[in-house]
Protein backbone atom coordinates (compact mmCIF):
# COMPACT_ATOMS: atom_id res chain seq x y z
CA UNK A 1 0.00 0.00 0.00
CA UNK A 2 3.19 2.91 0.63
CA UNK A 3 4.49 1.48 -2.21
CA UNK A 4 1.11 2.05 -4.50
CA UNK A 5 0.87 5.75 -2.06
CA UNK A 6 4.17 6.77 -2.97
CA UNK A 7 3.65 5.99 -6.85
CA UNK A 8 0.20 7.67 -7.08
CA UNK A 9 1.81 10.78 -5.16
CA UNK A 10 4.77 10.59 -7.71
CA UNK A 11 2.72 10.53 -10.49
CA UNK A 12 0.48 12.93 -9.27
CA UNK A 13 3.77 15.47 -9.03
CA UNK A 14 5.04 14.98 -12.61
CA UNK A 15 1.26 15.52 -13.98
CA UNK A 16 1.65 18.68 -12.20
CA UNK A 17 5.30 19.43 -13.07
CA UNK A 18 4.44 18.85 -17.21
CA UNK A 19 1.34 21.27 -16.40
CA UNK A 20 3.43 23.64 -14.82
CA UNK A 21 5.67 23.78 -17.67
CA UNK A 22 2.64 23.60 -20.55
CA UNK A 23 1.59 26.71 -18.80
CA UNK A 24 4.83 28.36 -18.48
CA UNK A 25 5.75 28.07 -22.34
CA UNK A 26 1.94 28.76 -22.91
CA UNK A 27 2.61 32.37 -21.30
CA UNK A 28 5.54 32.82 -22.90
CA UNK A 29 4.79 31.64 -26.25
CA UNK A 30 1.43 34.62 -26.09
CA UNK A 31 4.30 37.08 -24.76
CA UNK A 32 6.54 36.42 -28.28
CA UNK A 33 2.84 36.27 -29.92
CA UNK A 34 2.51 40.12 -28.59
CA UNK A 35 1.96 42.66 -31.18
CA UNK A 36 1.86 46.30 -30.53
CA UNK A 37 -1.77 47.46 -31.83
CA UNK A 38 -1.71 49.76 -34.72
CA UNK A 39 -2.37 53.80 -33.90
CA UNK A 40 -3.60 55.99 -37.06
CA UNK A 41 -0.69 57.11 -39.39
CA UNK A 42 0.33 60.53 -40.36
CA UNK A 43 -0.76 61.22 -44.00
CA UNK A 44 2.64 62.61 -43.92
CA UNK A 45 5.01 59.74 -45.36
CA UNK A 46 8.27 59.86 -44.23
CA UNK A 47 11.22 58.55 -45.80
CA UNK A 48 13.77 57.46 -43.48
CA UNK A 49 18.02 57.98 -44.66
CA UNK A 50 19.07 54.11 -43.80
CA UNK A 51 22.59 53.35 -42.57
CA UNK A 52 24.92 50.20 -42.08
CA UNK A 53 26.50 50.89 -38.14
CA UNK A 54 27.66 47.29 -37.26
CA UNK A 55 28.03 43.88 -39.28
CA UNK A 56 28.30 41.27 -36.86
CA UNK A 57 28.91 36.98 -38.33
CA UNK A 58 27.72 38.86 -41.67
CA UNK A 59 24.48 39.96 -40.00
CA UNK A 60 24.08 43.69 -41.04
CA UNK A 61 22.71 45.54 -37.98
CA UNK A 62 20.93 49.16 -39.79
CA UNK A 63 19.21 51.91 -38.22
CA UNK A 64 17.00 54.59 -39.69
CA UNK A 65 16.76 58.33 -39.04
CA UNK A 66 14.01 60.44 -39.95
CA UNK A 67 14.77 64.29 -40.17
CA UNK A 68 12.51 67.22 -39.13
CA UNK A 69 12.19 70.16 -41.80
CA UNK A 70 15.59 72.54 -41.68
CA UNK A 71 19.19 71.59 -42.41
CA UNK A 72 19.75 70.88 -38.66
CA UNK A 73 21.99 70.09 -36.48
CA UNK A 74 19.28 68.08 -34.68
CA UNK A 75 18.71 67.02 -31.21
CA UNK A 76 18.14 63.20 -31.72
CA UNK A 77 14.99 60.70 -30.07
CA UNK A 78 17.20 57.25 -30.39
CA UNK A 79 14.18 54.18 -30.56
CA UNK A 80 14.73 50.43 -29.67
CA UNK A 81 11.69 48.19 -30.39
CA UNK A 82 9.86 45.73 -27.98
CA UNK A 83 9.56 42.00 -28.75
CA UNK A 84 10.87 40.05 -25.63
CA UNK A 85 14.39 40.34 -26.87
CA UNK A 86 13.06 37.60 -29.40
CA UNK A 87 11.58 39.22 -32.57
CA UNK A 88 10.46 42.70 -33.55
CA UNK A 89 12.55 45.37 -35.90
CA UNK A 90 13.04 48.49 -36.45
CA UNK A 91 10.16 49.57 -38.19
CA UNK A 92 8.19 49.12 -35.08
CA UNK A 93 8.87 52.51 -34.54
CA UNK A 94 5.52 53.36 -36.40
CA UNK A 95 3.64 51.73 -33.63
CA UNK A 96 3.97 55.01 -31.85
CA UNK A 97 3.62 57.53 -34.81
CA UNK A 98 2.12 59.96 -32.49
CA UNK A 99 5.24 60.00 -30.62
CA UNK A 100 7.26 59.98 -33.48
CA UNK A 101 5.49 63.33 -34.91
CA UNK A 102 5.36 64.97 -31.77
CA UNK A 103 9.06 64.55 -31.74
CA UNK A 104 9.96 66.42 -35.22
CA UNK A 105 7.16 68.82 -34.47
CA UNK A 106 9.47 70.05 -31.82
CA UNK A 107 12.73 69.45 -34.43
CA UNK A 108 13.93 66.35 -32.79
CA UNK A 109 15.06 64.07 -34.93
CA UNK A 110 13.99 60.02 -34.83
CA UNK A 111 16.24 57.74 -34.73
CA UNK A 112 15.44 53.52 -34.66
CA UNK A 113 18.04 51.23 -34.52
CA UNK A 114 18.49 47.26 -35.04
CA UNK A 115 19.60 44.82 -32.34
CA UNK A 116 20.65 40.93 -32.58
CA UNK A 117 17.57 38.96 -31.10
CA UNK A 118 17.71 35.07 -29.40
CA UNK A 119 16.20 34.22 -32.91
CA UNK A 120 19.23 34.97 -34.43
CA UNK A 121 21.15 33.10 -31.99
CA UNK A 122 22.44 35.61 -29.55
CA UNK A 123 21.46 36.21 -26.02
CA UNK A 124 22.58 38.63 -23.96
CA UNK A 125 24.70 41.05 -23.67
CA UNK A 126 25.04 40.77 -27.27
CA UNK A 127 21.86 42.88 -27.74
CA UNK A 128 22.97 45.55 -25.09
CA UNK A 129 26.85 45.86 -26.96
CA UNK A 130 24.57 46.46 -30.15
CA UNK A 131 22.60 49.20 -28.61
CA UNK A 132 25.88 50.70 -27.22
CA UNK A 133 27.95 50.56 -30.56
CA UNK A 134 24.51 52.55 -32.48
CA UNK A 135 25.02 55.45 -29.99
CA UNK A 136 28.65 55.47 -30.61
CA UNK A 137 28.30 55.02 -34.12
CA UNK A 138 25.72 58.18 -33.93
CA UNK A 139 27.96 60.31 -32.00
CA UNK A 140 30.75 59.52 -34.07
CA UNK A 141 29.21 60.23 -37.18
CA UNK A 142 26.89 63.18 -35.98
CA UNK A 143 28.39 65.81 -38.57
CA UNK A 144 27.46 63.88 -41.22
CA UNK A 145 23.90 62.84 -40.02
CA UNK A 146 23.23 66.27 -39.19
CA UNK A 147 22.43 65.36 -35.47
CA UNK A 148 23.71 66.76 -31.90
CA UNK A 149 26.21 65.44 -30.05
CA UNK A 150 25.52 65.56 -26.07
CA UNK A 151 21.58 66.12 -27.37
CA UNK A 152 20.01 62.71 -27.27
CA UNK A 153 17.61 61.25 -25.56
CA UNK A 154 16.68 57.43 -25.64
CA UNK A 155 13.63 55.78 -25.81
CA UNK A 156 11.55 52.70 -26.20
CA UNK A 157 8.96 50.13 -25.18
CA UNK A 158 9.32 46.79 -23.63
CA UNK A 159 12.42 45.22 -24.06
CA UNK A 160 13.89 47.82 -26.14
CA UNK A 161 13.04 50.46 -23.36
CA UNK A 162 15.33 47.76 -21.22
CA UNK A 163 18.10 47.60 -23.13
CA UNK A 164 17.99 51.38 -23.92
CA UNK A 165 17.90 52.07 -20.03
CA UNK A 166 20.68 49.56 -18.65
CA UNK A 167 22.66 51.21 -21.57
CA UNK A 168 22.39 54.86 -20.49
CA UNK A 169 22.53 53.82 -16.50
CA UNK A 170 25.64 51.34 -17.08
CA UNK A 171 28.23 53.85 -19.64
CA UNK A 172 31.12 51.70 -19.31
CA UNK A 173 29.94 48.18 -19.12
CA UNK A 174 28.76 45.86 -22.09
CA UNK A 175 31.00 47.22 -24.55
CA UNK A 176 31.22 46.03 -28.22
CA UNK A 177 32.97 47.20 -30.92
CA UNK A 178 33.09 50.84 -30.09
CA UNK A 179 35.46 52.04 -27.70
CA UNK A 180 34.42 52.51 -23.97
CA UNK A 181 34.80 56.70 -24.77
CA UNK A 182 32.89 56.27 -27.43
CA UNK A 183 29.68 56.65 -26.01
CA UNK A 184 27.80 59.85 -26.27
CA UNK A 185 26.28 62.20 -23.11
CA UNK A 186 22.95 60.86 -22.97
CA UNK A 187 20.21 63.51 -22.10
CA UNK A 188 17.47 61.32 -21.04
CA UNK A 189 15.48 58.25 -21.13
CA UNK A 190 11.89 57.73 -22.19
CA UNK A 191 10.91 53.81 -21.09
CA UNK A 192 7.50 52.39 -22.04
CA UNK A 193 6.46 49.59 -19.99
CA UNK A 194 9.88 48.26 -19.67
CA UNK A 195 11.00 44.65 -17.58
CA UNK A 196 13.45 46.50 -14.89
CA UNK A 197 14.44 44.01 -12.64
CA UNK A 198 14.55 40.70 -14.29
CA UNK A 199 14.72 38.17 -11.36
CA UNK A 200 10.98 39.58 -10.54
CA UNK A 201 9.63 38.02 -12.66
CA UNK A 202 8.77 34.18 -11.50
CA UNK A 203 12.40 32.91 -11.48
CA UNK A 204 11.48 29.19 -12.87
CA UNK A 205 8.89 30.37 -15.13
CA UNK A 206 11.56 32.90 -16.82
CA UNK A 207 14.99 30.36 -16.24
CA UNK A 208 12.96 27.42 -18.04
CA UNK A 209 11.71 29.69 -21.38
CA UNK A 210 14.76 31.53 -21.72
CA UNK A 211 16.23 28.27 -21.81
CA UNK A 212 16.00 28.04 -25.03
CA UNK A 213 18.31 30.50 -26.00
CA UNK A 214 20.62 30.08 -23.68
CA UNK A 215 22.79 27.19 -22.25
CA UNK A 216 24.03 28.57 -19.06
CA UNK A 217 23.19 27.43 -15.31
CA UNK A 218 20.65 28.21 -13.23
CA UNK A 219 23.56 30.39 -10.74
CA UNK A 220 24.89 31.91 -14.17
CA UNK A 221 21.80 32.97 -15.55
CA UNK A 222 20.80 34.20 -12.12
CA UNK A 223 24.02 36.56 -11.97
CA UNK A 224 23.63 37.37 -16.06
CA UNK A 225 20.51 38.68 -15.30
CA UNK A 226 21.02 40.56 -12.25
CA UNK A 227 24.16 42.36 -14.84
CA UNK A 228 21.66 43.46 -17.33
CA UNK A 229 18.62 44.49 -15.21
CA UNK A 230 18.10 48.33 -15.55
CA UNK A 231 17.57 48.53 -11.87
CA UNK A 232 21.25 47.23 -10.88
CA UNK A 233 23.06 50.60 -12.15
CA UNK A 234 20.50 52.86 -11.04
CA UNK A 235 22.94 55.67 -8.86
CA UNK A 236 22.64 59.52 -8.20
CA UNK A 237 24.34 60.31 -11.08
CA UNK A 238 22.08 58.57 -13.68
CA UNK A 239 20.11 60.63 -16.03
CA UNK A 240 16.25 61.61 -15.58
CA UNK A 241 14.13 58.94 -16.72
CA UNK A 242 11.09 58.93 -17.54
CA UNK A 243 8.63 55.83 -17.56
CA UNK A 244 5.23 55.19 -18.49
CA UNK A 245 3.35 51.65 -17.24
CA UNK A 246 0.14 50.57 -17.15
CA UNK A 247 -1.56 49.43 -13.80
CA UNK A 248 -3.32 46.57 -15.57
CA UNK A 249 -0.04 45.29 -17.67
CA UNK A 250 -0.62 41.66 -18.34
CA UNK A 251 3.02 40.83 -19.48
CA UNK A 252 5.33 43.17 -17.78
CA UNK A 253 3.75 43.69 -14.22
CA UNK A 254 3.08 47.55 -12.54
CA UNK A 255 5.61 46.32 -10.15
CA UNK A 256 8.08 46.31 -12.16
CA UNK A 257 7.57 50.09 -12.27
CA UNK A 258 7.58 50.38 -8.73
CA UNK A 259 10.29 48.63 -7.94
CA UNK A 260 12.33 50.84 -9.75
CA UNK A 261 11.08 53.94 -8.92
CA UNK A 262 11.76 53.19 -5.21
CA UNK A 263 15.45 51.94 -6.08
CA UNK A 264 15.46 55.52 -7.25
CA UNK A 265 14.31 57.00 -4.68
CA UNK A 266 17.14 55.14 -2.58
CA UNK A 267 19.52 56.46 -4.55
CA UNK A 268 18.84 59.69 -5.30
CA UNK A 269 18.26 58.88 -9.06
CA UNK A 270 15.60 61.27 -11.05
CA UNK A 271 12.65 58.62 -11.70
CA UNK A 272 9.55 59.87 -13.27
CA UNK A 273 6.52 57.49 -13.32
CA UNK A 274 3.34 58.19 -15.03
CA UNK A 275 1.28 54.97 -14.63
CA UNK A 276 -2.40 54.79 -16.52
CA UNK A 277 -5.01 52.92 -14.89
CA UNK A 278 -6.92 50.98 -17.43
CA UNK A 279 -3.26 50.54 -19.31
CA UNK A 280 -1.73 47.32 -20.65
CA UNK A 281 0.97 46.46 -22.47
CA UNK A 282 0.49 48.90 -25.20
CA UNK A 283 0.31 52.68 -26.14
CA UNK A 284 -2.84 52.52 -27.24
CA UNK A 285 -3.88 51.18 -24.19
CA UNK A 286 -2.84 54.17 -22.78
CA UNK A 287 -5.42 55.97 -25.02
CA UNK A 288 -8.04 54.43 -23.92
CA UNK A 289 -11.17 56.71 -23.69
CA UNK A 290 -12.35 55.33 -20.55
CA UNK A 291 -8.43 56.78 -19.29
CA UNK A 292 -8.19 60.08 -17.71
CA UNK A 293 -4.92 60.36 -19.26
CA UNK A 294 -5.46 60.48 -22.83
CA UNK A 295 -3.27 60.65 -25.93
CA UNK A 296 -2.92 64.18 -25.97
CA UNK A 297 -2.00 64.63 -22.31
CA UNK A 298 0.46 61.77 -22.85
CA UNK A 299 2.28 63.15 -25.75
CA UNK A 300 2.14 66.52 -23.59
CA UNK A 301 4.02 64.82 -20.72
CA UNK A 302 6.67 63.18 -23.35
CA UNK A 303 7.03 66.81 -24.96
CA UNK A 304 7.67 68.36 -21.25
CA UNK A 305 10.37 66.04 -20.27
CA UNK A 306 11.39 65.66 -24.07
CA UNK A 307 12.01 70.03 -23.86
CA UNK A 308 13.62 69.95 -20.46
CA UNK A 309 16.20 66.97 -20.63
CA UNK A 310 17.71 67.93 -24.75
CA UNK A 311 17.24 72.30 -23.04
CA UNK A 312 15.00 72.85 -26.12
CA UNK A 313 12.00 75.99 -24.79
CA UNK A 314 8.86 74.86 -24.65
CA UNK A 315 6.60 75.44 -27.62
CA UNK A 316 3.71 77.23 -25.11
CA UNK A 317 2.29 76.81 -21.90
CA UNK A 318 1.46 72.76 -20.79
CA UNK A 319 -2.09 72.81 -18.85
Amino acid sequence: MKRETAWLMGGAAILTTAAAGASIWNNYGALLRWTEPALPLSEVQLAPRTILFKTVDQQELKLDLYYPPGDGPFPVAIYAHGGAFVRGNRDDVFCFTPIVERFLELGIAVCSIDYRLFEDGSYFPDNLEDVRDALCFLNQEADDLRIMRGRMVLWGDSAGAALMLTTALAPMEFIGEQTAESLPLISGVIALYPPTNFLLFKFIQTWIAHIKFYGGGRDEWRELMTRVSPVTHLTADSPPIMLLHGKKDPIVPFTQALHFVEKGADVGADVRLFSFPNGTHSLASFAQTENPLKIERLLERIEAFSCQVLALPPRETLH
